[in-house]
């Protein structure tokens, strides 16, 4: 599926504003105006929504509503690959990377939410646990000349 130049923005039910869009710089225009901004990043060959300033969030009501509205997003506008998370994994995925975020735990990497499909079923801290160590292992190893 090609992939078109979508933008979306709508008013969640706690009166906060999200957009989502295809297009990185509109996400971080979104983000200045202080809307909830998600770059979707689903035709790739894993699939994912990157939440902007994520550790930003963290009532837990306004967190569903957001995947709630990628959910919906999703169903109505589908990628190929198919972008396919349960809500618990999303949430758990979220709730890891904010708890790293908050513990200064590469925080580069833990601000921003990415939602993609290699982190279905698994356990959300494992898995970001083992991203943080290929970071680290990547400092560590010998630079090829």
């Amino acid at each position: 599926m090609e992939q078109s130049k979508q933008t979306i923005t709508q008013t969640l039910p706690s009166g906060k504003r999200i957009t989502i869009t295809l297009d990185r710089e509109e996400s971080q225009r979104a983000l200045q105006r202080g809307e909830i901004a998600v770059y979707d990043d689903r035709f790739t060959p894993d699939p994912s929504f990157r939440v902007l300033r994520s550790c930003d969030i963290r009532n837990k009501r306004l967190r569903r509503e957001v995947l709630a509205a990628l959910i919906a997003y999703d169903a109505d506008y589908p990628s190929e690959p198919r972008w396919h998370r349960t809500l618990p994994s999303l949430e758990r995925e979220w709730l890891a990377h904010n708890f790293a975020y908050r513990v200064g735990f590469l925080r580069s990497r833990a601000q921003d939410v990415d939602l993609d499909n290699h982190a279905e079923g698994k356990g959300a801290f494992r898995y970001f646990m083992k991203s943080a160590w290929e970071v680290v292992f990547g400092y560590l190893r010998p630079k090829k000349h």
